[in-house]
């Protein structure tokens, strides 16, 4: 992020310690949203985190900073549920398909970047 306002990332993959709707070990996502508001998919852009909230009817606990290959149907979220609005929030995936329902991923934002990991990683079949 000191280097680009979001953007696509080279490391697309985050390992999970349980099933998700995209695969039984991992999450995958396409890129990261900027800060602002200029553009359409940054955090408070027109299809931003307001949006997913206000639209998707995903819960309003945290700010949507990632979009997923599913084209809306799972997000990732800086969730905000457990530590307010002084606190350093969780990285969870929050599932559409399955009630909303939010797995954790890593302690904060600094730990999910350094955590995610190529696709080749993973067994893709």
């Amino acid at each position: 992020m000191r280097y680009q306002n979001g953007g696509l990332v080279n490391k697309s993959c985050f390992p999970t310690a349980e099933s998700t709707s995209w695969a039984d070990d991992h999450i995958a996502i396409t890129g990261i949203m900027g800060i602002g508001r200029e553009k359409t998919y940054s955090l408070c852009g027109e299809l931003g985190s307001r949006f997913m909230m206000d639209e998707w009817g995903y819960p309003d606990t945290g700010v949507y900073i990632a979009d997923c290959p599913s084209a809306g149907h799972d997000m990732v979220m800086l969730d905000y549920s457990k530590c307010g609005k002084e606190g350093e929030p969780e990285v969870v995936h929050v599932d559409q398909e399955d009630d909303y329902k939010k797995t954790f991923l890593a302690k904060n934002f600094e730990t999910f970047i350094k955590g995610l990991k190529d696709e080749d990683e993973f067994d893709l079949d």
